[in-house]
């Protein structure tokens, strides 16, 4: 017999794993219900008791361990940050996805049915913003925004090409909803494509197939596959003003960045802030300016010298960690991945082969963008990963949807 008090603490966990589920089905479609279903999560895991057993946690799980401590190095750079307190907390509550993380391996650990669920819930809200996509490209729904989208279009083709990514691996091990999840694969990829002009989606479609391809493909499969995607990238072209006007344009702006000195174009004033970032990492190389201080240090250096743009973020995460926490934050944030990348291969094949897809399109993101910084995508990094980390300590992982 339980007692009482096992009991609500059964309750609570169980409480955390609806909002757990919960989060995954907004993260596509809701800022406003994500974030107070994740800070539910928290709550839930405090209440539970399971976050006093933190200690063993992190014994268990060093992508738990990593995480806690890019946070904590960011609680630190409040304490040197030449801005106000206010502004810095400001910062630190962006990257509070990294203490979601333990929270959604502490309360999703040995249950595989509430694992299972919370990523179709995922699965389900990517659906759901696809086809909400497909209605305002068909002026079937009245509202547009951000073109085609209730999301940004940066957002909106991320969660597309790894629906598209999803979907296809669904394809492969799927009998019963095989062509059901082929047809999934082809509508994420015409929204991506023809719909959405989000050039990091595409890019990060195009390795996630690559990475696809490799996983599931013998090596002579794989060349035919090459070939496939080559055939693919050439119909695009010729097909599909909105990828390749696009990608043309990207290309455009770095040449002219680099022959013409024109830098006051999309990719120009990311090549700006780049350079802007480098040279303030060079200020204070080990541990930063502080939490929250990019944009004063950024401004403050505008006016100096008026070469570039003021800017909130260099929309590169890599940088953006590097001004604020040094070569140790960085370090810290790229041992993460490293870490994340190793403990994969505990898990079993097909959630390892999820996991990369995560780790993979995350890496490439936060080179065009600060990802962990944006909501939505540093919520999907933090819940995905999280629950796929979670079935190292579920007793029988597997893949749904067979």
């Amino acid at each position: 017999m339980l007692s009482q008090r096992e009991k609500m603490a059964d309750f609570l966990v169980a409480c955390g794993n609806f909002c757990i589920i919960a989060t995954c089905f907004f993260i596509p479609l809701s800022t406003s219900l994500m974030g107070l279903f994740a800070c539910l999560v928290v709550v839930f895991w405090v209440l539970s008791g399971r976050f006093f057993s933190i200690h063993r946690l992190l014994a268990h799980s060093p992508v738990s361990c990593m995480s806690l401590v890019l946070f904590f190095l960011f609680v630190i750079g409040i304490f040197y940050s030449p801005v106000d307190y206010q502004v810095s907390l400001q910062t630190l509550a962006k990257y509070r996805e990294l203490v979601f993380i333990p929270a959604v391996i502490g309360l999703a650990k040995g249950n595989r049915k509430n694992i299972t669920i919370a990523r179709e819930s995922y699965v389900a809200g990517s659906i759901i913003l696809m086809f909400i996509s497909f209605g305002m490209a068909l002026s079937l729904i009245p509202i547009e925004r951000y073109g085609n989208s209730i999301l940004h279009h940066i957002t909106h083709s991320y969660f597309m090409a790894f629906l598209a990514f999803l979907s296809l691996h669904y394809s492969f091990d799927s009998k019963q909803y095989r062509y059901f999840w082929i047809f999934i694969f082809i509508a994420a990829t015409i929204n991506i494509v023809y719909v959405t002009p989000g050039r990091t989606g595409m890019i990060i479609y195009a390795l996630l197939m690559l990475l696809l391809i490799i996983q599931r493909l013998s090596w002579r499969n794989q060349l035919i596959a090459f070939f496939v995607i080559i055939a693919m990238i050439s119909g695009i072209a010729y097909t599909s003003d909105n990828a390749s006007k696009r990608l043309f344009t990207a290309w455009e702006e770095v040449i002219s960045y680099y022959d013409r000195g024109k830098s006051q174009t999309s990719i120009g004033m990311r090549l700006d802030w780049y350079d802007d970032s480098i040279e303030l990492i060079e200020d204070k190389p080990f541990f930063g300016h502080g939490t929250g201080s990019y944009q004063l240090v950024q401004g403050e250096r505008v006016k100096k010298y008026g070469k570039t743009l003021e800017t909130d973020n260099p929309h590169n995460e890599y940088l953006f960690i590097g001004v604020q926490l040094g070569y140790v934050g960085l370090t810290a944030f790229i041992l993460l991945l490293v870490v994340m990348l190793l403990r994969s291969f505990n898990l079993s094949v097909k959630q390892r082969w999820l996991v990369q897809g995560v780790i993979l399109s995350m890496v490439m993101g936060c080179m065009m963008n600060s990802f962990l910084f944006d909501a939505h995508q540093g919520h999907f990094f933090a819940f995905l990963s999280a629950l796929l980390f979670s079935s190292i300590h579920a007793p029988h992982p597997t893949l749904t949807f067979k």
